[in-house]
């Protein structure tokens, strides 16, 4: 038997039989709603039958309006679904602005009709949207080179289905053979699908700022390419985004292990080319690995007798298994690695014990779960740890704009030993990027940044420190790499 307090409540869109107030964007999720107050509008942001809350900028003041009785109209898009009238009841600060509640006055919120409208309303959007023909805002000569992309894809995809149908099922080989075809069509359509992606990359820049032909080109892709690669796990994980967000472990993985995933054979090229267009993943894993390896080393010619490292955003934390898979390290290792998602550090935990347990004290992995916003909020996460010796986060900076990933870079270095190194990995600007790729193929965004930027990261750090941008051997990425003086 339970007691009164273990009792709980309804989940999803029925929790508002139970709950006062709950989310207003968390239920309407397709079209945001908007409340206007007095002539002028602001974020609906939770929502009761008796009363509303919006969010405000700082430079509004309500006082003045405390118990005042002032009009209301909820609106979803253009449409208006509730005309009231209200008493603003409380203000209180909400993310560096005011989080304002209303409670009605006149009329009163029926929210299972207003989620049935907001239904109604998001299917007809959908509809609308979907049947849309935007194609004569797409470039002629971006919809060759997309045509001539799933020309080479499915010729490659009917000779592969013609090899394993023609091979015998009793051919000991046979497997054997099947890779090697898809080994050699790899290599041949790795080169054409490297001058597709920079000519579709030149052409997209080249409409930099028209909005209305990049959402159609972007639309373009994902209905006419996109499809022909889904075959491929690699492809597959990165546009459907299981987890939730983009680049989760599991991809990385992809392209750690190289393996031929698929049950089939155009499946398995599909995979590959993934793979190989990913090769990047692999390569600053490989620089990351090395930098600890050299770090720690002069670490210990120096007479430390410990060297403590932090990875956020860690991912599978490949580079610190192979690290640790070294016959011995120069000097105790104490690793922290930080990452939003529990099974990814599960993963790497897993992965990095058994090696912590064969060095027999001479290293030390823990694991902190830490959201993306905890991320940003990297001095108050850091508090939680020592001065670190070195600190990464090779895959972070992409998700970031300047704002943010300067004050990244910062954070960290505030809370680096003297002598310290902290590295900075970002997705590399150039003729040859993968922006194309991952932006359009994929729907995958991601910053590129050229060298300038890259060293502007570091613009509020100490002049003193020594700052270094190493490109990887694929170009596609690079990485910041700041000394701290001793």
């Amino acid at each position: 038997m339970k007691h009164y307090e273990e009792l709980t409540g309804g989940e999803g869109r029925r929790v508002f039989y139970r709950a006062e107030r709950f989310n207003a964007k968390t239920l309407m999720s397709s079209i945001a709603p908007v409340v206007n107050v007095d002539n002028q509008s602001f974020d609906l942001f939770d929502i009761s039958m008796s009363g509303i809350s919006f969010v405000s900028p700082q430079n509004l003041s309500w006082l003045d309006e405390i118990n005042k009785d002032v009009p209301l109209k909820l609106k979803l898009g253009n449409t208006e679904i509730f005309v009231g009238n209200g008493k603003v009841r409380r203000i209180e600060p909400h993310e560096n602005q005011h989080k304002v509640a209303i409670e009605l006055t006149k009329g009163f919120l029926d929210i299972q009709k207003i989620l049935d409208r907001h239904d109604d309303l998001a299917l007809q959007q959908a509809v609308t949207t979907g049947l849309a023909d935007e194609s004569h805002l797409v470039p002629a000569e971006y919809k060759q080179s997309i045509s001539d992309a799933v020309y080479m894809l499915r010729s490659i995809h009917k000779v592969l289905d013609k090899v394993e149908k023609d091979l015998n099922h009793e051919d000991a080989r046979r497997d054997d053979r099947v890779k090697d075809i898809i080994l050699a069509c790899e290599v041949k359509a790795l080169a054409r699908w490297k001058e597709i992606s920079k000519s579709c990359l030149r052409i997209t820049h080249s409409l930099h700022g028209d909005e209305a032909a990049i959402a159609a080109m972007k639309r373009y892709t994902e209905l006419v390419l996109t499809p022909e690669l889904l075959a491929g796990a690699s492809w597959n994980r990165a546009y459907t985004k299981p987890l939730g967000y983009p680049g989760d472990y599991q991809v990385m993985n992809y392209a750690y292990n190289l393996t031929m995933e698929g049950s089939t054979a155009y499946g398995k090229f599909c995979h590959r080319l993934g793979t190989s267009t990913g090769e990047f993943i692999a390569t600053r894993m490989t620089m990351t690995k090395q930098a600890i390896a050299s770090l720690s080393s002069k670490a210990a010619a120096k007479g430390q007798t410990s060297f403590k490292i932090a990875s956020l955003g860690c991912g599978p934390a490949q580079e610190v298994v192979n690290f640790l898979k070294s016959a011995s390290v120069p000097i105790f290792i104490d690793f922290t690695l930080i990452d939003q998602d529990h099974d990814a550090l599960s993963f790497a935990y897993k992965n990095t014990y058994p090696e912590v347990a064969r060095l027999d004290g001479k290293a030390a992995v823990k694991c902190l779960h830490a959201t993306f916003l905890e991320f940003l909020a990297t001095g108050k996460l850091f508090r939680k740890l020592e001065k670190q010796d070195l600190i990464y986060a090779v895959g972070l900076a992409d998700y970031l704009g300047t704002k943010r990933a300067t004050k990244l870079v910062r954070d960290l270095y505030a809370n680096l030993s003297p002598g310290g190194t902290l590295i900075i990995g970002c997705m590399r600007t150039s003729e040859e990027s993968l922006e194309w790729q991952v932006e359009y193929v994929v729907d995958w965004t991601l910053v590129h940044r050229d060298e300038s930027e890259m060293r502007d990261l570091a613009v509020d750090i100490e002049m003193e420190a020594k700052r270094e941008i190493v490109v990887d051997s694929t170009g596609h990425c690079h990485l910041l790499i700041v000394t701290k003086p001793e």
